[in-house]
Parts: C-alpha cells; sequence; structure tokens
C-alpha cells in the first residue's frame, strides 16, 4: 500500500522506478522474441533518458512556481479609494489637475482640448464650469477671450500666486496663459509641424511636442519640462504676479521702514516744540531722549 502522505518527489521517484520495471519487464519479453538484442538496449535507453527529462523538467516548474508566487507586496492599511469626480458621465477626460489659491479644483481635459473648473468640496454631484475651449470639443491655435480660445491637445498646467494659469499647450508647441485680460501665448506657438530646441525671446522659442510647466514662486519662473528635448527650460514672470501675496505688491518690511520713518519725524516736531518752552539743558536732556529710543542700540 502506497503511503498517502508521501511528498511529491517520492511518488515521482516511484512512478520513474514502476516505469523502469515496465521497461525491463518489455526487454525481458522481447529477448525470446527479436534475435537482436542492440536494438532492444538502444530503444530502452531512449525510453529511460525520455522519462528521466519529463521527470527534471516537471520538478523545474514546481521549484519555479513556488519562487515567483509568493506576495511581493506590502500593503499598509488606513487607506480608502473614492470617486469624487466621474467625468465619464459628464463627455470629460480628466488628463491633469490643480488647485486654485481659492480653493477650487482646474481639469484639463486634453482629449476634448477643454479647461474646466470645479468647487470644493469635490463629490460625485459636482458640476464642471468650462473655463477655456470648446465645449464641442474643437482645436486650435486661438487666445482672447475664454469661450473663443482653441487649445490643442494640452497635457499640462500650473497657477502662480495671483491665479494666473500656465497651460502646456503640446500640440501647438506652446505656453498659453490665462488671466484676467483673457488668454495669451507666452512662448512659442510658431511652429506648428515638427517641434524644436531655440532659446531666446518667447516669440522666438522652440518646444517639442512632449512638455509641461511648473511654476516656481521663489524664482518668479516657469519652469518647462521639455521631455522630447531632454531638457529643463526655464522662463522668467512679471513680478506682479509672483508678489501677490502681498496685496498690491508691496512689501510688508518697506511698509515698516516708511512707518518708523514718519514716526521719527514726529518726535523730531515734537523736539523742536518742546525746544520753544523748556530751557537748553532741558532740551539736551529731551534730544537724548528721543535719541535713545529711536536708536536704543546706539547707547
Amino acid at each position: 500500500m502506497i503511503n498517502k502522505k508521501m511528498t511529491p518527489i517520492g511518488k515521482n521517484v516511484l512512478v520513474l522506478a514502476l516505469t523502469l520495471l515496465v521497461l525491463f519487464g518489455g526487454f525481458s519479453s522481447a529477448q525470446a522474441t527479436y534475435p537482436s538484442p542492440a536494438k532492444i538496449v538502444s530503444g530502452f535507453l531512449s525510453n529511460a533518458v525520455s522519462v528521466l527529462m519529463k521527470w527534471l523538467w516537471s520538478l523545474k516548474a514546481t521549484t519555479k512556481t513556488a519562487i515567483t508566487g509568493r506576495p511581493m507586496m506590502k500593503f499598509e492599511s488606513g487607506y480608502n479609494v473614492e470617486t469624487v469626480f466621474d467625468g465619464s458621465k459628464l463627455g470629460i477626460e480628466p488628463h491633469s489637475v490643480e488647485v486654485l489659491p481659492s480653493g477650487e479644483l482646474l481639469v484639463l481635459d486634453s482629449a476634448n482640448s477643454n479647461l474646466y473648473k470645479i468647487s470644493s468640496p469635490l463629490s460625485q454631484y459636482s458640476r464642471p464650469k468650462l473655463v477655456a475651449g470648446s465645449a464641442e470639443g474643437y482645436s486650435g491655435h486661438v487666445d482672447g477671450k475664454l469661450r473663443e480660445v482653441r487649445m490643442n491637445h494640452p497635457k499640462g498646467l500650473t497657477v502662480d500666486d495671483r491665479g494666473n494659469i500656465y497651460i502646456a499647450d503640446t500640440m501647438n508647441m506652446a505656453i498659453r496663459k490665462i488671466g484676467d485680460a483673457g488668454v495669451t501665448t507666452i512662448a512659442g506657438g510658431k511652429w506648428s509641424r515638427g517641434g524644436g530646441h531655440a532659446d531666446g525671446p518667447s516669440e522666438d522659442a522652440k518646444f517639442s511636442n512632449d512638455f509641461d510647466v511648473i511654476y516656481i514662486g521663489s524664482s518668479c519662473s516657469l519652469l518647462v519640462i521639455d521631455r522630447g528635448n531632454q531638457a529643463i527650460r526655464e522662463i522668467q514672470l512679471h513680478f506682479d504676479d509672483c508678489a501677490y501675496q502681498y496685496g498690491s505688491g508691496f512689501p510688508l518690511g518697506i511698509v515698516v521702514l516708511v512707518a518708523a520713518g514718519f514716526f521719527g519725524y514726529m518726535l523730531a516736531l515734537l523736539q523742536r516744540r518742546v525746544g520753544t518752552i523748556v530751557s537748553p539743558s532741558d532740551v539736551s536732556s529731551n534730544s537724548r531722549f528721543i535719541l535713545m529710543v529711536l536708536i536704543p542700540w546706539s547707547y
């Protein structure tokens, strides 16, 4: 009786032994029938080698499956996935997103050459508003009013401190700006057929048809990741668009200096007024007091 707990390798060895036994039995019976023992030995060796190779191959396949079948991923619990915007129900194909300073979400539909805005918080009931492009999905290169704008399968966008939107209009090989005055082209766009790599003034710049844009506030610039040219390009922006966090663009430090100067001027007027009604020694003492208030570190 065969042990039911026998391992797969033990079973394979047993099968091989039985096969050899059958072959030896065939060899003994054939010895009485056929007169040529050389042919019988040759056939026996051929069958034995074939069975042995199949057995070894089965062991290799079993070992490979056991190794590659191990789970190599390590999941971290505590996360949940939820659909907050389903563009398939609205005919919108989101390609890239960006968040405005107001918290609203910009959705770039590259397939239909459109830009949408969605108010937060997001939900499946949110309804996007067309910012620039064509509701019919027309493409092209047209600047001007938002609803008259045409883009050509843009694939990237970014937003500066003031809320201006910069579009990587890849098929037009141009960088577009969406601001209060509408849409303009700030770089590239003159070579609609075939890309290239040319620096210089914005109207002479040339890009590939595979690039993206990133706003860098610290350097007041726009970085262009020009993948087609394997390069990173830079465009200096207007200072007013980078310093919008100061309100009118007037730095807080300058405001403090102006206020300190005005305060010093008022103290000087007060000193002159006091000097007309007190003795010179008192004036000297008051002057020293005022100077100590204005420049305390000199005493």
